[in-house]
């Protein structure tokens, strides 16, 4: 592929460099953008979609529920291109392959959409729910395949109550790093937590489904959203220094998704982060380092670490970014925040608030969950969260006077989609473009490696470059 037809990448770096010598930790927002994904188009990778649809005997009442997730199939069959191997599979105390009838999965044409589409029309609710031998049999399923871009949509109208005891979270573990899956409830009667925990782990989103007449086109666009990635193989390297080590890593935008687990050790100091696969997007994550600022001397930059994105077969695309600890008593530059890192703070703290008040609301707690529910709705003002504030509206009425209360006639799915949606962050641009950098790269005379014109540390060996340095 020439450089013309690849697709660009953009790796940002957001800190607030200054530390306190009490400070502990040094939080940074990596901003990263894949642009012109697109140019792969002519050839997509290989991609694998499953359809995973439950079909315990709750989803026969009321009859709307087994008959929206009838047609979201078909909705969902329909949109796959041609060549896409795909399958449906019955879920209930147990999983059955339905389309096609026996592995491998199907490759998508005009002829297998239809009979996928009529297997899917005979979908019947009667069994138990058990997910765990939905996501095992989907790991089976993918691991027949060549497919680069493995992705499966988990729709439940039930707890998860035909399972044994921890078998979620085991095949969660088996499943992790295999195969991305968004997951929707159905109803009134699932847990919200269970499909927030699948989400999580296989880095896809939860939801609830307010109306079943939306679900077709929720399933239409998950399916185009995942044919749409056609970089397969995105990574963040992150390394560290003896006195720096990793504490976290989460995505924070465009949802939360805990990624520490998924972290691979490469060498010592070395880790290497999967992000799975992309189409034209942008993405935030959630860095944070342990620091010994004890072994740092005061007022000087030292390299913590550096943050490099990888795509293909160990092909970096672009240079290093350094993350930088200054040690200084001065509280007034230590204790400011750094913009993009007080914003996704803000975000996990409403989430904490809006689970919180969930809980309370659980255990029949109103007036504690009002109080919780109330901060959030007053974070998700201030952090201009607009989709949260929508949520949180259907859940609680907020007076002109600040008085808040609980809604009348609340349905638990209102409830379920604040929970949900508490995951779902905010993205603004920075109020003043940073200037594009200009010069030529400035070369490290200790390991010449070479860095951006405005570099003030080698990325590679972490030395400072030396005020009027040629370059």
């Amino acid at each position: 592929m020439s450089d013309r037809d690849r697709p660009s990448f953009t790796l940002q770096l957001s800190q607030n460099k200054y530390l306190a010598p009490a400070d502990d930790r040094m939080d940074v927002v990596l901003t990263v953008r894949v642009g012109d994904a697109g140019a792969t188009a002519a050839a997509p990778p290989p991609t694998a979609e499953l359809l995973l649809v439950d079909c315990s005997s709750s989803m026969d009442w009321p009859p709307t529920k087994i008959e929206a997730a009838r047609h979201a199939c078909r909705a969902a069959i329909g949109s796959l291109r041609d060549g896409v191997l795909f399958g449906v599979v019955e879920c209930t105390g147990h999983a059955r392959l339905v389309y096609p009838a026996a592995p491998p999965l199907a490759v998508a044409g005009e002829r297998t959409r239809q009979e996928a589409k009529a297997a899917a029309a005979g979908l019947i609710a009667g069994g138990g729910t058990a997910m765990s031998t939905w996501l095992d049999l989907a790991l089976d399923l993918f691991a027949q395949t060549p497919a680069a871009i493995r992705h499966a949509v988990l729709l439940t109208d039930g707890k998860n109550e035909s399972d044994r005891t921890g078998a979620l979270e085991a095949a969660l573990e088996r499943c992790r790093g295999r195969f991305a899956c968004d997951a929707r409830g159905i109803g009134d009667d699932w847990e919200p937590r269970d499909l927030q925990r699948i989400a999580s782990v296989l880095r896809g989103s939860a939801d609830a489904v307010l109306e079943d007449a939306e679900l077709a086109g929720d399933f239409r666009r998950l399916v185009e959203q995942a044919m749409g990635r056609t970089v397969p193989d995105v990574r963040l390297r992150m390394t560290t220094m003896p006195y720096s080590r990793l504490r976290f890593v989460k995505q924070v935008f465009p949802t939360e998704v805990e990624l520490t687990p998924q972290c691979r050790t490469q060498e010592r100091g070395v880790l290497e982060l999967p992000t799975g696969a992309w189409g034209d997007e942008l993405r935030e994550y959630h860095l944070c380092l342990d620091v010994e600022a004890g072994a740092l001397a005061r007022y000087e930059d030292r390299l913590l670490g550096t943050v490099t994105l990888f795509a293909g077969a160990d092909e970096a695309v672009g240079e290093p970014r350094a993350v930088v600890g200054y040690l200084t008593d001065d509280l007034a530059l230590s204790s400011v925040p750094d913009e993009r890192v007080a914003h996704v703070t803000g975000q996990a703290e409403l989430g904490r608030a809006v689970l919180a008040g969930f809980e309370a609301f659980e255990r029949g707690d109103r007036t504690e969950a009002v109080r919780h529910w109330g901060s959030a709705f007053r974070m998700a003002t201030e952090l201009g969260n607009t989709e949260n504030l929508k949520r949180l509206g259907r859940v609680i009425d907020v007076r002109d006077d600040g008085v808040v209360a609980i809604r009348e006639g609340l349905r638990p799915r209102d409830v379920f989609s604040a929970v949900l949606g508490s995951s779902i962050s905010t993205y603004a641009e920075p109020a003043a473009a940073v200037p594009p950098e200009s010069g030529a790269p400035r070369k490290c005379v200790h390991c010449g490696h070479k860095a951006s014109p405005t570099a003030n540390l080698c990325g590679h060996c972490g030395e400072p470059f030396e005020a009027g340095a040629p370059s």
